[in-house]
């Protein structure tokens, strides 16, 4: 009786085990996207990137100052500044200049702290799972213990070469099922659907939601303001995504995992996920160096 026991407990457990999708108060509050913005973000005049109309003005600023000021929509204010004699219609220009960098400045911000929250929204989620998973291994653990102990007891008391027989095969059953759990790599799951995903737009290289100010968006696809100038902010992350947490082969399950509508999460999923926030985050705020440089030479402007 007290193996049919043994032999149920071990039974429930496996069931309780096999439930490997979270769904407890505390994780569906982390599977709420609460970082996304309330409000769309809107655009500006775009101007055109003409050199040569704007000869003085290139001639005052680097291509890469007049390249950033076209994108946020300040060349044609620049422009009128250099050309007025008024000091009253320079100091409405400079305050009009000034209100739109600051606009610019704000949707970095915007954009960098919704990443920010993400980045630390998937790291807290990670954590629940990290800990329900490490709580499952030590029961199981215990139990393959406790297991093996009470085989080598009733074969010790139990006299009965068939019944030793009998407990020695279940047991050994049981043990291989807890050993086969203890083995799983993967763990609990959450299942998360990425309706607003910030790594989508990039990963696709569409924008057409605006998740990002447009002006942003055209800054971080201008291949003059990366490092090396062939590849835009954007196709230069993507790029290390692929070498890097892909290893130069992802497969369309883990595109539509992380890029797409999203699925079944594992703890090393997520993990990956606010990896890629914090990285994008990163790559946004790179940005401000460019707008450091435009500041400081249109202060410059006489």
């Amino acid at each position: 009786m007290r193996l049919v026991g043994l032999f149920l407990v071990f039974v429930s457990f496996i069931l309780v085990s096999c439930s490997t999708v979270i769904k407890e108060p505390k994780v569906r509050i982390l599977k709420e996207n609460y970082c996304s913005p309330t409000i769309a973000y809107t655009d500006y005049e775009v101007e055109v990137i003409d050199i040569k109309k704007d000869s003085v003005l290139a001639n005052q600023l680097s291509s890469h100052d007049y390249i950033l000021a076209t994108h946020i929509g300040i060349k044609s204010l620049l422009s009128k500044l250099g050309e007025s004699k008024d000091p009253i219609e320079k100091l409405e220009l400079k305050q009009q200049i000034n209100t739109r960098i600051l606009l610019f400045q704000t949707e970095i911000d915007a954009v960098a702290a919704e990443l920010d929250c993400n980045g630390e929204r998937f790291d807290q989620l990670a954590r629940v799972l990290d800990s329900k998973n490490n709580k499952t291994n030590t029961e199981l653990t215990v139990a393959t213990i406790a297991l093996g102990a009470a085989i080598t007891l009733s074969t010790a008391l139990i006299k009965n070469d068939d019944l030793n027989k009998g407990i020695n095969i279940t047991g050994g059953i049981a043990g291989a099922g807890l050993g086969f759990l203890l083995l799983n790599p993967k763990g609990k799951k959450v299942e998360l659907n990425n309706n607003r995903n910030l790594l989508r737009n990039v990963w696709e290289n569409n924008n057409e939601d605006i998740a990002f100010p447009p002006a942003l968006w055209r800054v971080m696809n201008e291949k003059s303001f990366s490092n090396e100038g062939e590849l835009s902010l954007l196709q230069t992350l993507k790029n290390r995504w692929v070498t890097f947490a892909f290893e130069d082969n992802i497969s369309k399950k883990q595109e539509e995992l992380y890029f797409g509508k999203g699925g079944l999460f594992s703890s090393d999923n997520i993990h990956l996920m606010s990896d890629m926030n914090n990285e994008l985050q990163a790559t946004v705020r790179t940005v401000q160096q460019d707008l450091r440089s435009l500041v400081f030479n249109i202060s410059l402007l006489k």
